[in-house]
């Protein structure tokens, strides 16, 4: 049996910005029973994570918000049974892309295509890495969460982290 999860991850740099935002997301989130967050950590990543990918719709419903509200960079990324991930990817409250990696066995919506290398770019820590960036994005992985890992590394944005996870 693979892997299910969902996660929304985001990226919230400005400090001043941040001890605004986080109350008010601790208070929204409370009443989603199996979410993992790391809304403690130092930032400027974070996450909202549903383990069992059952809170996925959830994690939907708050994608666009976060990214309008923090101004940055968006990740809502979904693995089902580690055969292929779904994501959008949000910039300032405005969707940029929906794309799926690895081998998708549903027939998708038109605007659900491969990701482009270029929408994900701006995200990398470090800009040498587009190479790597393109492995993660279009490598076939024995396990579609690893590409979420590698994406995970590029760029600072927790989309799958194993702590959290297990």
């Amino acid at each position: 049996m693979g892997m299910f999860m969902a996660s929304l991850s985001f990226r919230c740099a400005d400090r001043d910005k941040w001890q605004n935002l986080k109350p008010r997301l601790e208070k929204a989130i409370a009443e989603i029973p199996g979410l993992v967050t790391n809304l403690d950590a130092p930032g400027p990543g974070y996450v909202l994570l549903s383990p069992y990918g059952d809170l996925g719709p959830a994690l939907g419903d708050l994608v666009e918000q976060l990214s309008t509200l923090t101004g940055d960079y968006a990740v809502m990324a979904m693995c089902i049974d580690s055969d292929f991930n779904m994501m959008e990817l949000y910039h300032g409250g405005k969707l940029v892309e929906r794309s799926c990696i690895g081998e998708c066995y549903y027939d998708l919506p038109e605007e659900v295509a491969a990701p482009q290398l270029e929408n994900w770019k701006p995200l990398l820590l470090d800009l040498t890495q587009t190479e790597a960036l393109s492995e993660a994005l279009f490598g076939e992985e024995v396990f579609a969460e690893d590409n979420l890992r590698k994406l995970s590394v590029l760029t600072g944005l927790p989309i799958f982290d194993d702590k959290l996870m297990f």
